[in-house]
């Protein structure tokens, strides 16, 4: 024991002179906002920031002050958002000295409602990169008209390249001004406002040498300071500014981001290991996990059946390991309108957070109401207490346990039960140096955390947190409202058109959100030329695709893969005059890797050759080998240990869905053998080549996708790599390749998640334009320009259509949806409904549940409130209620893009209400409470 004593006491010198060798903190006005290792003093007071995560953008302004009375009842004394930068500048400026684009109306409103109604304190995180499962991360598309050829890092964006830090400037030039007039530190005393401001976002996740990570953040730090801000600067997951000696980083201090799912006793080692590594400034949590995101195709939030007991467990054992600062993501979530999210999110951002996406509250709520309740009362306290050594018996080993003491002496004891079935009941006796040794009976469920407040003052002590009551419920609830019919028409394509200039992309003429586009083009041809062409080859900007019709007639795609926009045209064209016609479905701005850097639209379109079948090649042989394997041949020669697998559009399709929990995985398992794995695997094949085959040059090879990277080796030799797993690899192999059967193998390298061939291996002849077209455009689609999706034309040829009425509409579901023909590009569905008059004490909050195919946007009296997936999950939708007409007649507009094997069929559609989440409600002069 006394070896142990001098073993902690030789590392607390070594902790604290380690800290004295870190340049000291600087503070603009330490005496209104400061912090040193413990915790933030906040105009002389030591605080313990409790701070909820709640995005603006995310939900309709008028819904605001709800949101924020509900995270001041929970007890938050903080409110913190992210502050994207597209969202602020949607149109792209004449140069880095134009801010005439950016409007910051509803920025201003929120800081304002926050600090002088809800009297709470603000932290923003303006990027420029913010991730937030947002489009781009933050980045304006049209940014990237200004990426360089030629870079040296992993990509552009986020990089330390001189065009990108000049942008960048651009940004914080724009915004820092409108924090520096809320700082706390510009306020009147007593009065509330911004106490943080963040640097980029978890820079641990971009691959970059930390010297240019460092130059980045010393530039960020300057704008910010040359521009008025006072306010401590922090960055989150950041490892170069922990315990850096730089005289500018030194000044920033990094927080954690905890995702522990149901580990949750990471949390309190995680701060320990931030304090050991940063002993200069609190710990503090940027994003305690409030729950998780949904996704395409995947799982929805609650799905990831994140309780209430892991929100309160998240936070006391953060406290536990000495944190003094919390910040739950998401305390709201929210929406995607209008399509905001990053590619393949769900138009619901509810996160499973303890507000849900409707406003309503819960067992979670509850919860979390608990920890602010705890911290109103001990805040405090807990700010400077220290952990304390301690041991206890032998019979917590399900238990995860801290203690730490005020210098009154309080002590707090959090536990947390591991334990995923069996409570834990029992008298545990704790040793600590200086005081009797004592017992403390737990009574703790599964999964679940308590902390002991023992005053040594008068020997009282007390569990936390309390339990909290929640919103009574009204008993009478209107019934849902099953639509018997729907009006529909199909596109009319008539847009706003424009002529467009080889080239020119969509953020160019001022698109810069996710909205759907055209391009149209009139072409003559003579009776020749008719017999010469048969393909529509369009080259894009990015991975988004279109869809064709040719003189009225819907042109099919040359493969399955909807990625390749490439049509087969032969037969729909005539001598004469043609109309293309085509409809751009942008897929949503990446929020990672290359895809964040690449303008969306068409670059260029024109007419190619015709194309003789194109042939799948879906019979392969695989085998796993050794990383960085070099004798290729001998390998590829070796017929020992190789797996046959199809890949088939069933084997693709799972493929495409294997990491959502539950599915089966595909016929052939051999086909995810690099699948969540970091290896190499070689695939291989043989294709017989015909001399007819040769002469129509049918020898280009397309993987449509190759994870992460690929070697291409045909008849033994290495001819093609790539690199790109978001684009095709092809390759004309006519150079390597001879009359008869031929060696195909191609060696895929993975580094993590999905890996190998995730898509179709094709072979067809070389797909180029021959006749260059030239195109208009129309920014918007015609039932756009002309007011449909408002509900208020009738403009198109309506006709109207009964809806099934019985049986239930699933809420959630993957690839569930109706199916159709297909027989036009994009049709609109418009539905009417009325709703009751809501009683001033009761509050009632409504969804409408969809079973619908084709994917597109839906217009709740004419607001955009997101996207529909025929994929799924999403099944129901949030439906403000600020833009419902209560008493009244409301108009719900569907835009659906037929898709190629389902068309846009409507088949059933209620809205219904949440009745979880209604609540009796009594008014006030100040606001409406429980």
């Amino acid at each position: 024991m006394n070896k142990l004593i001098t073993l902690i006491l030789v590392c607390c010198f070594a902790f604290n002179l380690y800290a004295e060798q870190l340049p000291a903190k600087q503070f603009s006005h330490p005496e209104r906002i400061r912090y040193d290792q413990h915790c933030f003093t906040i105009e002389g007071r030591d605080i313990f920031i409790l701070s909820a995560a709640f995005h603006y953008f995310r939900v309709p302004q008028e819904l605001w002050r709800d949101r924020f009375r509900k995270i001041k009842e929970a007890g938050f004394n903080t409110v913190e958002t992210y502050v994207p930068w597209n969202w602020h500048e949607r149109t792209m400026p004449r140069n880095v000295k134009d801010y005439s684009q950016c409007d910051f109306d509803d920025l201003k409103a929120w800081l304002k409602m926050a600090h002088e109604e809800f009297g709470l304190y603000t932290i923003v995180r303006p990027g420029p990169f913010i991730c937030a499962e947002w489009a781009g991360g933050g980045y304006p598309r049209w940014v990237a008209k200004s990426c360089p050829a030629k870079y040296d890092t992993s990509f552009w964006l986020r990089s330390n390249h001189p065009e990108h830090m000049k942008w960048t400037k651009h940004w914080y030039d724009a915004v820092c001004p409108v924090f520096a007039e809320e700082q706390l530190t510009r306020k009147k005393s007593g009065e509330k406002g911004i106490i943080m401001v963040q640097l980029e976002n978890e820079y641990i996740y971009f691959g970059m040498e930390s010297e240019k990570k460092e130059e980045v953040l010393r530039d960020m730090a300057a704008y910010c300071t040359n521009n008025g801000i006072e306010v401590p600067l922090f960055t989150c997951v950041t490892p170069e500014v922990r315990g850096s000696k730089d005289a500018v980083i030194s000044q920033l201090f990094d927080m954690d981001n905890q995702y522990v799912w149901w580990n949750i006793q990471e949390a309190k080692s995680r701060i320990e290991d931030l304090k050991r590594q940063q002993p200069n400034a609190p710990a503090f949590v940027c994003e305690l996990q409030g729950g998780w995101f949904s996704t395409v195709g995947g799982g929805l939030s609650e799905d990831s059946y994140l309780d209430g007991r892991h929100a309160r467990g998240m936070a006391l054992m953060a406290m536990a390991g000495g944190s003094t600062g919390l910040n739950y993501y998401m305390f709201f979530g929210g929406t995607n309108l209008a399509g905001w999210g990053a590619r393949r999110m769900t138009t619901s951002y509810d996160y499973g957070a303890a507000l849900k996406e409707s406003g309503g509250v819960s067992e979670k709520f509850a919860a979390v109401k608990g920890v602010g309740d705890f911290v109103n009362r001990f805040g405090t306290q807990l700010a400077r207490s220290e952990a304390i050594e301690f041991t206890t018996s032998d019979n917590i080993k399900d238990l995860t346990v801290g203690v730490r003491r005020t210098k009154e002496g309080t002590l707090f004891i959090f536990i947390f039960n591991k334990d995923k079935k069996k409570a834990f009941r029992d008298n545990v006796q704790f040793h600590i140096k200086g005081m009797p040794a004592f017992n403390v009976y737990c009574s703790v469920e599964p999964l679940d955390s308590k902390v002991l407040v023992l005053s040594q003052a008068n020997g009282q002590c007390e569990w936390y947190p309390k339990e909290q009551t929640l919103p009574e419920r009204p008993v009478n609830m209107p019934m849902p409202i099953r639509i018997a019919q729907a009006e529909r028409c199909d596109e009319t394509f008539q847009g706003n058109w424009r002529p467009l200039r080889k080239g020119v992309s969509l953020p160019e003429i001022g698109v810069n959100d996710c909205r759907y586009s055209m391009y149209r083009s009139v072409v003559k041809l003579s009776k020749k030329e008719v017999e010469e062409y048969g393909t529509l080859v369009c080259e894009m900007f990015t991975a988004d695709p279109l869809y064709v019709q040719v003189n009225g007639k819907i042109a099919k795609r040359a493969s399955t893969d909807e990625l390749d926009n490439t049509f087969v045209i032969d037969g729909l064209l005539h001598e004469g005059n043609n109309e293309i016609v085509s409809i751009y479905e942008n897929r949503g701005h990446a929020h990672g890797y290359r895809p964040m850097e690449e303008l969306s639209g068409m670059k260029s379109a024109g007419l190619g050759k015709k194309q003789s079948a194109i042939l799948p090649i879906e019979k392969w042989e695989v085998k796993k080998v050794e990383n960085n394997v070099k004798d290729i041949k001998s390998l590829l020669s070796n017929n020992e240990g190789w797996e046959t697998i199809m890949l088939d559009q069933s084997t693709i399709a799972n493929l495409a869905t294997l990491q959502i929990a539950g599915l089966e995985k595909p016929e052939w398992p051999a086909a995810w053998v690099l699948q969540g794995k970091e290896g190499t695997a070689i695939y291989r094949t043989e294709i017989e080549f015909t001399p007819e085959m040769i002469a129509e040059r049918k020898t280009m090879i397309e993987f449509a996708c190759v994870d992460d990277a690929g070697t291409l080796w045909v008849n033994g030799k290495e001819v093609a790599s790539h690199d790109a797993w978001d684009k095709p690899f092809v390759v004309n192999i006519a150079p390597y390749i001879h009359n008869g059967k031929n060696d195909i193998a191609i060696i895929v390298r993975n580094q993590s998640g999905a890996g190998g061939l995730l898509k179709g291996v094709r072979l067809f002849s070389e797909l180029r334009i021959k006749k260059l077209l030239q195109w208009e455009v129309s920014s918007d689609l015609g039932g756009v320009v002309q007011k449909i999706c408002d509900g208020i034309t009738t403009n198109g040829n309506w006709e109207v259509v009964s809806l099934k009425t019985d049986g239930m509409l699933a809420r959630k579901g993957n690839n569930i949806q109706p199916k159709g023909k297909r027989d036009a590009l994009l049709t609109w569905y418009k539905v009417t409904f009325d709703l009751p008059t809501q009683s001033a004490d009761c509050w009632i909050p409504w969804r409408a549940v969809i079973n619908a195919s084709g994917t597109g946007y839906m217009w709740l009296n004419g607001h955009n409130i997101g996207r529909h997936w025929e994929e799924g999950p999403q099944r129901e939708f949030y439906l403000p209620e600020c833009w419902l007409n209560m008493g009244g007649s409301n108009t719900l507009v569907l835009g659906l893009r037929q898709s190629e094997n389902g068309g846009a069929v409507l088949e059933g559609i209620e809205i219904v209400p949440y009745y979880e989440d209604a609540e009796i409600r009594i008014k006030t002069n100040d606001y409406e409470k429980e």
